[in-house]
């Protein structure tokens, strides 16, 4: 009677034991993630801002999320507000393609972008015209004022 009563009781720890790692194996990795990582816009082009979001969910859900571009920080840690969003500027200084990644704790995801140089014309120009305390001093690029020599 004392062996069948001790096999059982060996058997009902082993069981336990079991299912007692096999629920830590698979609680840490369903607890927590970066459920998804985007960038706005598309045909990005260099000198433009863009916001990098981030969906995470689980446990750590309130820690930290870095943001980084080809492995370079984008700015400082980000506390995710609303909770389960955190979201970041960037702007890409230069061409080609760039791994955007999110970290939070142990938990990272990346996503890709190709970024273009800015058309040619995209950028401001200005003309002159003014006006002094004795009158018009001009326009154009030359700046002169009739009858003034």
């Amino acid at each position: 009677m004392r062996t069948t009563t001790a096999r059982r009781a060996g058997a009902g720890l082993t069981g336990f034991a079991a299912l007692a790692t096999a629920a830590v194996l698979t609680a840490s990795s369903a607890s927590a993630s970066i459920d998804s990582i985007s960038v706005d816009g598309s045909n990005h082009t260099v000198g433009t801002e863009y916001t990098v979001s981030v969906t995470v969910s689980g446990a750590p859900a309130g820690l930290l999320v870095y943001f980084s571009d080809n492995g370079n920080a984008i700015a400082g840690p980000k506390v995710p507000l609303p909770p389960g969003h955190a979201s970041i500027a960037w702007t890409p200084s230069d061409k080609g393609q760039h791994v955007i990644t999110a970290s939070q704790g142990s938990y990272t995801a990346s996503t890709i972008v190709q970024v273009e140089d800015a058309p040619l014309g995209s950028g401001s120009s200005s003309s002159g015209s003014g006006f002094g305390p004795a009158g018009p001093l001009g326009s154009g690029s030359s700046g002169t004022t009739p009858g003034n020599k």
